[in-house]
Order: structure tokens, then sequence, then C-alpha cells
């Protein structure tokens, strides 16, 4: 698009306005992780969650059994599968480096007319205040369907040190009770 650098290159300087990632989802989801923006690593390698200190990844082969070793793809689509779809608030900002706080002019996602296009989202777990702060600006007037659940969740980012994995895990196991069971594959073509 024009105006919009290659994520995470050279350019990435507070005068230019960066694009977010776009929407990771399969066709009905009934979880959305949402965060705030994606980092310098994981524009660059355009893949959600992609600095290694970043604990979402750990968390979802915890929860789910998807290896982080797997290629990127193949994460997202196995976890699009049991209906978990990522996504981030902000979907173009200008921003200098990757920590929340140096987001500004935030072009936010239209997280309202998302669940209601889809109806069977039932979880929304934002990953963090800041993505919370945001969802809040978001929506602020605007009605969400009945009977989705907004569970704010401790960032996964290797900026919230103070939470410890385990704690995070524990908070985070609550999209496994709203995930759909594994997909198998039959043997058999």
């Amino acid at each position: 698009m024009k105006g919009l650098p290659e994520p995470g290159g050279p350019g990435d300087s507070p005068d230019l306005l960066l694009p977010g990632l776009g929407l990771e989802a399969g066709p009905d989801p009934v979880v959305l992780v949402l965060g705030t923006f994606p980092s310098v690593i994981a524009r660059r390698e355009h893949a959600y969650y992609a600095n290694p200190q970043n604990q979402f990844w750990p968390i979802v082969e915890a929860l789910f059994g998807i290896p982080r070793t797997l290629p990127y793809h193949d994460r997202v689509r196995t976890l699009n599968e049991r209906g978990v779809a990522l996504w981030d608030m902000v979907d173009t900002c200008r921003q200098e480096g990757s920590m929340d706080h140096t987001i500004w002019q935030p072009v936010l996602n239209d997280i309202a007319g998302y669940l209601k296009a889809h109806p069977a989202v039932r979880l929304v777990a934002v990953n963090g205040r800041t993505a919370e702060r945001f969802l809040k600006r978001a929506t602020r007037g605007k009605t969400l369907p009945d009977g989705v659940r907004i569970e704010v969740l401790p960032s996964t980012s290797p900026a919230n040190a103070g939470t410890r994995p385990d704690e995070k895990l524990r908070r985070w196991s609550v999209i496994g009770a709203y995930a759909r069971p594994p997909v198998t594959r039959s043997s058999q073509s």
C-alpha cells in the first residue's frame, strides 16, 4: 500500500506509518486472541509473536500440543483449526522500536464489527493491558454481541517479566477451555 514501508525494515522510524500483520483466522473462530501491535521482529518475519523471548508460542505448545518448532504457517493453521484466531488491536501506527508505549497515531481494527460478523466467537483473549486500553477505545459506544467473554490476560511479551511463566500459562489456559477439539487426520486418502 502507498505510504506503508516494508515492515520491520530499516524504515522503522517514527516518521513512517507502519502496517500490522492482518487477521490470521479460519472460517469459524470461537476464540479471538488480540495483541497490541507486532514487534519489529514479528513485522520482519511476517509472523505473530516471532520474538523468541515472547511466551505466546510456548503457552500454545503447553495448552494445545502444537510444537513451537513447527513452521509458523503450520502452527497458525493448526491453531485456526482449533478455532483460535490471531489479530492485533492496531492496524497501522507510527512507532519507533517494539515497545507498546512508543505507539502513536494508531488506527484501530474494528473488533466490534468483526465480532458481529463472526457470531461463533465466544472468547476474546486480550494479550496485556495496552491491548485492553485499545480495545476499550475501539469499542466505546458500540454494542458487542451477547455471550462474548472478554478476558484480559497477562502479556506474553518479554517486557512483562513481572509475571512468572507458570502464572501466564495458568491464566492463558482459558483459551483451551473455549477452543475446539483437535482435528484428527485420517491416514487414508
